[in-house]
């Protein structure tokens, strides 16, 4: 995993300065990958401003097919260089089925960064930390995390 948070910040610091001048916050919906826990796999988010639908459908450890969805508000920007980025936080409930049934609330806490690269695609960057509570099979503490990048379409 630290492997991988490595190399998205090695691309970012690359590719992040070439795109802000381009830069739009982009609505729609948003299509892409999202990597890490509770759920691996296709990422979708539909945005109204501050407010998006998020959801992810994949594979969760150890051998189980999940599905992930909830809400998200962004809660600020700040800005690096002129670069903006924005801290949301929200909410989502991750069920998984095969390998024993799953059940978990948790409350990821991100970073995004929406630029326009490519020949202006809209595209996003995240990075969020996931703090929740394992209802089922037992109840307890758990935290995931997860990096990914989605494409939004007119």
């Amino acid at each position: 995993m630290k492997k991988i948070l490595l190399v998205v910040a090695l691309v970012c610091l690359i590719v992040l300065p070439l795109s802000a001048a381009k830069y739009d916050k982009s609505d729609g919906i948003g299509v892409g990958l999202s990597l890490g826990y509770p759920v691996n796999g296709a990422a979708v988010k539909y945005g109204m401003g501050d407010f998006r639908i998020v959801g992810t459908l994949g594979y969760s450890f150890p051998s189980s097919l999940s599905l992930e969805g909830g809400v998200q508000y962004d809660l600020t920007e700040f800005e690096i260089e002129n670069i903006p980025f924005y801290v949301n936080i929200g909410g989502t409930v991750a069920v998984t089925v095969g390998g024993g049934f799953g059940l978990s609330v948790n409350v990821p806490v991100g970073v995004s960064y929406f630029f326009e690269a490519f020949d202006e695609y809209p595209m996003e960057v995240f990075l969020k930390l996931a703090p929740g509570i394992r209802i089922a099979p037992s109840i307890g503490f758990q935290m995931g995390g997860a990096i990914g990048a989605l494409y939004y379409l007119d």
